[in-house]
């Protein structure tokens, strides 16, 4: 009987410790560090980031918008950071950028095409060649997805 106390009040004590910090439970993440500056926006980005503008607040409008984002990439690069003694390559940086231009109602450029970048490492195992290939997809994946998260933010630091 008094294991069912402690653990509810553990459980309850780690639901508010994770609630303070802005992490909520079920997956769900908050964009920027100021969720209350939102805009109506023209977008031209892929689906993910579109519907990530949405999540995050905006209001997606094509005629009636305050600013234009046009959102070119990611772009993937694959450089050799590591060889092993037979010269054979061993570890590769992947490295993703996206191209991000702001302009307001009236057409005029508030930001002229700003990179933002981020880079990975890859260890390649040639002995089990799928893994390596799918491992290299789930790093691409997580970096669209920051590069993303950091297109929102940047936007919302102009705004």
């Amino acid at each position: 009987m008094n294991y069912l106390k402690i653990n509810t009040a553990i459980l309850l004590i780690i639901m508010l410790l994770a609630n303070g910090c802005g992490y909520k439970l079920g997956g769900l993440e908050v964009v920027g560090e100021n969720s209350d500056k939102v805009a109506s926006i023209k977008i031209q980005a892929s689906r993910s980031l579109v519907q990530l503008f949405i999540n995050s607040g905006f209001l997606i409008e094509n005629e009636n918008y305050e600013y234009f984002i046009r959102v070119q990439g990611p772009y993937f690069t694959k450089e050799t950071s590591s060889v092993t003694s037979d010269a054979t390559e061993n570890e590769f940086t992947i490295t993703g950028r996206i191209v991000v231009t702001i302009l307001n109602k009236n057409n005029e450029e508030l930001v002229g095409q700003k990179n933002i970048s981020i880079s990975k490492d890859h260890k390649f195992s040639s002995s089990n060649i799928n893994s390596s290939a799918s491992e290299e997809n789930i790093i691409r994946d997580d970096i669209k997805k920051y590069l993303e998260i950091q297109v929102i933010n940047f936007f919302r630091s102009k705004i």
